[in-house]
């Protein structure tokens, strides 16, 4: 390659370095950041403590039913079932730690506990299922006016019983529980003024086999037609009518398939209300010593029939017990309370 060529291309050659070294660096932009998805905020935080399992047909389930209602209204909700009295108060301090703002102790014998728990929470409300308006400036307490529905329920037992003869079956013999069988008793008087009334308290809230041998002494004395006040009771009495005869009523909840050819009607509990309120009041400021009582006029006391023995029933006595409800619900009859 003769000299002229050489420097022709070594000229090239540096044009070319020369031209590279000044060009710009282009540098890819970053990608920006996502924004983050806002996080809603929660319409309050809430607990219920059940004393058995939630999916009880009856006391538990209506607590379970109703808390996640609260659930389904942006509520952050928690629960625990089957608490032993001895474990409530643990689980109570629990979840006052976890900035729970309302806890609900779902039974009457969580009383102590909820109590003593309060003290030591100023700033967490409170609420147990008394029934008696004990209350303190963050304990609530809630009525369970379930002898409302006992009457019309009382009506129906009064087509229905053959002997006349109705049980109430309670698991204590407390005013709660009392007034049902006396309501029960004023409704089917209505319809068979010799009817009459046998009242047991079995002295246990869960024990059904201890219920059952009361319902079947019951049934010896001529008994066809219960009511009850306590999940135990409930249970025993199906159990008893099974073996002896007779109708029950599934107690606070829908019990049908506990006894499909015995449970004639249930005494259904709708706490959603209650419990709106509760935490309406809370966030109000509004909590301080509150009794709530929520009954038929509220829709919190309600009456579902057993659709397999619906037939069994008289259709003037449907349309008595349907009356009956709208007359109570309206304000135009008065159901006597009778604690004792």
């Amino acid at each position: 390659m003769n000299r002229k060529v050489i420097l022709i291309l070594t000229g090239l050659l540096l044009i070319a370095l020369v031209a590279c070294a000044g060009a710009p660096v282009v540098q890819e932009a970053a990608p920006a950041e996502e924004e983050a998805p806002a996080v809603e905020e929660s319409a309050g935080k809430m607990a219920v403590i059940l004393t058995g399992p939630w999916d009880d047909n009856s006391w538990n389930e209506a607590g379970y039913d109703a808390i996640q209602a609260m659930g389904d209204k942006d509520v952050e909700i928690t629960f625990s079932e089957s608490v032993a009295d001895a474990d409530v108060e643990r689980v109570l301090r629990q979840y006052a730690e976890d900035g729970f703002e309302m806890i609900v102790a779902h039974s009457f014998s969580y009383q102590d506990a909820t109590f003593a728990v309060a003290e030591d929470y100023a700033d967490v409300n409170f609420a147990w299922a008394g029934g008696i308006g004990r209350t303190a400036a963050n304990v609530a307490d809630y009525d369970q006016p379930f002898y409302e529905a006992a009457y019309p329920i009382g009506v129906l037992a009064g087509h229905m019983s053959e002997t006349g003869v109705l049980g109430a079956l309670y698991g204590f013999d407390i005013p709660v529980c009392h007034a049902m069988g006396e309501a029960l008793l004023e409704g089917a008087k209505t319809v068979n003024a010799d009817a009459k009334l046998i009242q047991t308290a079995v002295g246990d809230w869960v024990d059904v086999a201890k219920a059952k041998e009361a319902a079947l002494a019951q049934a010896d004395a001529g008994v066809d037609f219960w009511i009850e006040c306590g999940e135990g009771p409930a249970l025993g009495a199906i159990e008893a009518a099974k073996e002896a005869g007779g109708y029950v009523t599934g107690y606070v909840g829908n019990m049908n398939e506990n006894g499909p050819d015995v449970v004639l009607v249930n005494l259904m509990w709708n706490l959603e209300p209650m419990f709106t309120q509760m935490l309406d009041d809370v966030h109000a400021g509004a909590f301080d010593n509150p009794y709530y009582r929520f009954g038929i006029a509220e829709d919190a006391m309600l009456l579902k029939y057993n659709d397999a023995l619906k037939d069994q029933i008289p259709p003037e006595a449907i349309e008595a017990v349907d009356q009956t409800m709208a007359d109570i619900a309206a304000g135009e009859l008065e159901v006597s309370f009778v604690p004792e």
